[in-house]
């Protein structure tokens, strides 16, 4: 089915902080079309506070990201060596605030391979302030990843997975996230330039309009 991402909107449904009761905040989003604001997905975004991590100067920044979660503990292992930015990061990530994981971004299944993944990271990331950084894996979830089975996930081959993956890391490198170094598994988005989803709409708007008005 044809989605129109004009009118796709964002609603958050939970924020619970679940570590430390201050470090890490769970955050569920809706993600909605229409004016009848029907759901048609939903993302999953983990926030640490950063700021609060070190004015706290109680847990160390490995005790958190490992401790809450592998897709924390493998972002840290990207971040940082022994709770120290590491030195070839510096200078991209200068006066960074906090980090944002988009741990999954899933749509009905209608909705999948039109391309969003791109434009949804890229409007979810605008909800948090422009200094934090915001990370995420260029991987399809798989039936493993829905045990409730609500959202039809299919158990993908290998092949399967490459494909999918191949074509999400385009559509997030188009959204303006990147590798901070070769092999890096996450792509970030960091305050440096990069287009906003208005942006990145209007050029998928624009063309479908002009050959509307060339019929």
């Amino acid at each position: 089915m044809h989605i129109d991402p004009q009118f796709i909107s964002l609603a958050t449904r939970t924020c619970n902080s679940i570590y430390g009761d201050s470090y890490v905040s769970s955050i569920d989003i809706d993600i909605l079309y229409g004016d009848e604001l029907e759901k048609i997905g939903e993302a999953k975004v983990y926030e640490v506070r950063m700021d609060r991590i070190i004015n706290e100067a109680v847990c160390s920044f490995f005790a958190v990201f490992d401790g809450h979660s592998s897709d924390l503990g493998n972002l840290y292992e990207e971040l940082f060596e022994d709770d120290e930015l590491i030195p070839a990061l510096e200078d991209e990530l200068m006066d960074y605030g906090n980090i944002v994981l988009i741990k999954s971004i899933i749509l009905k299944p209608e909705y999948r391979g039109q391309g969003l993944g791109g434009i949804l990271a890229l409007a979810i990331a605008e909800r948090f302030d422009d200094r934090d950084i915001v990370a995420l894996k260029p991987w399809p979830m798989n039936s493993h990843d829905n045990p409730a089975g609500v959202w039809d996930l299919q158990q993908l081959t290998e092949a399967e997975q490459n494909t999918i993956a191949k074509k999400l890391r385009k559509s997030y490198r188009n959204a303006g996230f990147k590798p901070l170094f070769k092999g890096s598994s996450h792509l970030f988005l960091t305050h440096f330039r990069h287009p906003t989803a208005t942006q990145l709409i209007g050029k998928r708007v624009s063309p479908f309009r002009q050959a509307k008005l060339q019929i």
